[in-house]
């Protein structure tokens, strides 16, 4: 089976950092505690003029002399009794002292640990990115824009400080490190998470993240980018939902502004949303058991976007239908993919209740 437990909490890892450093120091300081409180103990509740009478004194004796408040209610009378008190007091002075500067240096490996993304993200329905680069930051602008909560699992250490720009913690979270299944399972909570975009400068790093997530999470959408495109049939075999190679694709877009420049800024604003307008993909069930004309026509009564696309439900994925004739039905499994201004995609999921993306 695989490993899917939660990321752990600040306060135990600040309980199991501080029992590493100073567990054998805390037990030995309880064990003195007791020995000092049943020996003032014996000493003291033999006398007469001794306030010291029964166990339960002893103990708040030594606990008042640990606390240096001192309240003077009880007290050892005796020499003896006095000069094992002296010494506790002498010990718990060094000892305390101690225990407090280490329990503070637990609380800056946890800080440390919460820094460097090592505790792990509680985000759901959350988008994970693997690798930092070019296309990984593009992807995260957009997602962080789209209202996506993404984790981020950079390659390098040195890519924390330049990753950390793109988002806040409530947006983004980052850590580092190899995607394996232990560190995409606990920080990365993949077991919660509903998309995933590796994007790593190496494509075999691609290969093994998309092994390890689909491992992971039999359910999880898995887009992959890579540089060489032979690959693409061999993630798609892997589980792998959809394959982009960025060489490929800017290539395309390189030509096409060749000899239709304006078509190229169009195609480029849309994948940006620079220009004010998107092209979203929703859920269709607004429009269900109608076709695709009279979907249009309710969203032109809203001022709303154009429906350009229908992405029909395939037992292997969606089968894209580009500009839809009207007598088309609209199924329930279906999704519609709408061009339009920002506004006009508001207006939609405002007054018709869909929501953009899967």
């Amino acid at each position: 089976m695989s490993d899917t437990r939660a990321a752990p909490s600040h306060l135990s890892l600040l309980v199991a950092a501080f029992v590493r450093r100073a567990g054998r120091a805390t037990a030995l300081f309880a064990v003195v505690y007791v020995i000092v409180s049943l020996t003032v103990w014996r000493i003291e509740s033999p006398l007469v003029e001794s306030t010291i009478k029964t166990l339960g004194d002893a103990f708040w004796y030594s606990l008042a002399t640990l606390s240096t408040v001192g309240y003077g209610d009880v007290s050892p009378k005796s020499v003896a009794g006095r000069a094992v008190g002296a010494a506790f007091i002498v010990y718990t002075l060094a000892t305390v002292g101690y225990l407090l500067s280490q329990l503070n240096e637990s609380v800056l490996e946890v800080r440390r640990m919460e820094d460097e993304g090592l505790i792990g993200t509680r985000f759901s329905d959350h988008v994970i990115v693997v690798g930092f680069g070019a296309v990984a930051s593009a992807a995260i602008i957009e997602l962080i824009a789209a209202g996506r909560r993404v984790a981020l699992l950079c390659e390098r250490n040195d890519e924390l400080e330049f990753a950390r720009r793109l988002g806040d913690g409530k947006t983004l979270f980052i850590s580092s490190g190899e995607p394996t299944q232990k560190n995409l399972a606990e920080r990365m909570n993949v077991a919660s998470a509903q998309t995933a975009v590796v994007a790593s400068n190496d494509d075999a790093t691609s290969i093994v993240a998309a092994l390890n997530l689909r491992a992971l999470n039999k359910d999880l959408r898995i887009v992959v980018a890579v540089k060489n495109e032979a690959l693409r049939q061999t993630l798609i075999a892997s589980g792998v939902t959809y394959v982009a190679s960025p060489y490929e694709f800017s290539g395309r877009l390189v030509a096409s502004a060749a000899f239709e420049p304006e078509v190229a800024h169009f195609i480029e604003d849309l994948s940006s949303g620079a220009a004010g307008a998107d092209m979203q993909q929703v859920a269709a069930g607004a429009f269900a058991t109608k076709n695709v004309g009279q979907a249009r026509a309710e969203l032109e009564a809203i001022d709303g976007p154009m429906l350009v696309a229908l992405a029909r439900c395939r037992d292997d994925g969606f089968e894209l239908i580009a500009n839809p004739g009207r007598t088309v039905e609209i199924r329930t499994s279906d999704q519609i993919i709408v061009l339009g201004s920002r506004e006009q995609l508001a207006r939609m999921a405002r007054k018709l209740g869909v929501r953009h993306g899967l």
